[in-house]
């Protein structure tokens, strides 16, 4: 069984757990698309997200992994809404974020959670964000979005 086969495995079995659990129940399930990662050289080799502005339209575009991670997604948020559509109250909805996620590599954390980080220079060693976290700019407009979400269907 491959990676993508898992993830989409565990997101089904969530959302048919979500639908036995809420047959009776109004209820909104959105599901938020895969961030692709910013990461610029060797993981391993103290690589980094260094960029500091945002990528330009088209600079760049979702690797294989993300666009798979993105489409799986999407696919089982598909499958269950289709499952649910004659008998349950319960809404399934993508937020996706895949693209926008894509061109803020600004948004994380990185080196520039400190502040004047470089003033003594580039030191051997800068601190990635290795889980990927990021900074109120990214998050603020994903739930902007997800609000406008909830409200269209109110």
């Amino acid at each position: 069984m491959g990676f993508y086969d898992v993830l989409g495995r565990a997101l089904k079995t969530a959302f048919v757990s979500v639908i036995e659990r809420g047959k009776e129940k109004e209820m909104d399930v959105v599901l938020t698309t895969f961030t692709p990662v910013h990461f610029e050289g060797d993981w391993a080799k103290l690589g980094a997200c260094t960029k500091t502005a945002p990528y330009r339209e088209g600079e760049k575009v979702l690797e294989v992994m993300n666009e798979e991670m993105r489409r799986v997604g999407v696919e089982k948020v598909e499958e269950a809404r289709v499952r649910v559509r004659d008998f349950s109250k319960v809404r399934f909805r993508v937020l996706d974020v895949s693209k926008i996620a894509l061109l803020s590599p600004d948004g994380h954390p990185g080196p520039y959670m400190n502040p004047n980080l470089f003033a003594n220079g580039v030191g051997e060693h800068v601190q990635n964000d290795c889980v990927h976290w990021c900074l109120p700019g990214p998050i603020d407009t994903r739930n902007r979005i997800l609000l406008d979400l909830i409200l269209r269907d109110s």
